[in-house]
């Protein structure tokens, strides 16, 4: 799995969710993908318009009004959007879901194998900042899918950081993503 291709598809709130709907046989317009996710249409736009720019989706030609577009998955889309909406089902409940619409949630935890340390993650997952991978990494412990291992033997202490329940779970679907 390419840590970046993880981190341009979490770069938008709601690209994922936008995938999995249409993987499930939503109609795959902007208003009704907002309105099934329960979000606003202007965020789901510009998901739609991210996942164009990555490849996975493509408008409709011959469909559609011009100011309401109807897009349709590519082939790469396809196998993403499947690989999503098994995610989608992963996430049991609301609370899990809105966790996963961060950034970098996801991308954090594709970096945990078996365990990691504070700066290693930082370096693989590139432009991450300290506070948003610190805000990301005290939430992931927070709803106990990765857990926070302080060794005080070693001078200065060490910390590291290992999925743990369904964070392991989530790490070992992250591992399945299609290439784009």
């Amino acid at each position: 799995m390419d840590k970046t291709q993880l981190v341009n598809l979490c770069a938008r709130t709601w690209s994922l969710k936008a995938l999995a709907l249409m993987a499930s046989g939503c109609p795959a317009r902007v208003a009704p993908l907002a309105s099934t996710a329960g979000c606003g249409r202007t965020a789901m736009g510009a998901s739609v318009a991210h996942l164009q720019m990555l490849g996975l989706l493509e408008r409709n030609p011959g469909r559609g009004h011009p100011l309401r577009p109807e897009y349709r998955l590519t082939a790469s889309g396809h196998t993403v959007a499947a690989w999503a909406l098994e995610l989608d089902r992963l996430l049991a409940s609301p609370a899990e879901f809105l966790l996963c619409r961060g950034k970098w949630v996801l991308p954090v935890i594709s970096t945990l194998d078996p365990e990691q340390r504070y700066s290693d993650m930082k370096r693989e997952l590139a432009p991450v900042t300290d506070r948003a991978l610190s805000n990301c990494l005290g939430k992931l412990v927070q709803q106990r899918w990765v857990s926070r291992l302080v060794d005080g033997k070693s001078a200065p202490p060490t910390v590291r950081y290992r999925t743990f329940a369904k964070g392991r779970r989530l790490h070992q679907h992250l591992l399945l993503l299609p290439s784009l």
